[in-house]
């Protein structure tokens, strides 16, 4: 019995691990910095859109040339991948919902009960916490909020606008929060898993 609670810990943990690198945290705070771009500066952002490829590029290549050589590659049981497809199918379902909203929300009798706003505010809040849920990636639990309050705070600035004239610093400032604690978790990842020395091997 204690060997099944240990393997299933196990698991948790080896799954968890990639977040503990705080690289998933970095990528997510440099497209918030691009989307900041693409919004203050409006008339270019067709050009500036090929900038997401950044995010994208930096967590493959630092999985490959920074966490494989410390942690290896790891291959999921089952279980765990049937509980990774629940999350796609989860998140699918809240998109669909979004685009749905999008397309007919306006012409809805809903939106004259609920601010649309509210609506899309929602919708990124809890697909924040099914990845969160799903993927144990505990720290997401703070991220809902933040996230989810960085879209209210933009879209409040863009119908009232004061000191703040664009939204798009709303998203700012969650992407330098993002950014902070993911060096913290990368830099603390390098000290504890430093690579071997040369001429060391090690096998499974």
């Amino acid at each position: 019995m204690e060997q099944k609670i240990n393997l299933k810990q196990l698991e948790k943990n080896t799954a968890s691990g990639i977040f503990q690198t705080g690289i998933i945290d970095i990528g997510m705070g440099m497209i918030f910095v691009i989307s900041t771009l693409t919004m203050i500066f409006d008339d270019i952002r067709y050009y500036l859109d090929i900038l997401y490829i950044i995010p994208v590029l930096f967590i493959m290549l630092t999985i490959r040339y920074v966490v494989q050589p410390r942690m290896g590659i790891v291959y999921f049981t089952r279980r765990r991948k049937r509980k990774n497809g629940f999350l796609i199918a989860t998140i699918t379902i809240f998109l669909v919902i979004f685009v749905a909203f999008t397309f007919f929300g306006n012409t809805s009798t809903i939106a004259e009960y609920i601010n649309p706003r509210w609506i899309v505010t929602g919708i990124i809040f809890f697909i924040c916490i099914a990845v969160a849920f799903f993927l144990n990636f505990y720290r997401m639990y703070l991220y809902a909020f933040l996230l989810a309050g960085a879209f209210n705070w933009s879209e409040e600035i863009r119908e009232n606008p004061g000191i703040i004239t664009e939204g798009g610093y709303a998203y700012l400032f969650a992407s330098l929060i993002l950014l902070i604690i993911g060096f913290v978790y990368l830099l603390k990842f390098l000290k504890n898993y430093p690579l071997a020395e040369k001429g060391v091997s090690y096998e499974k």
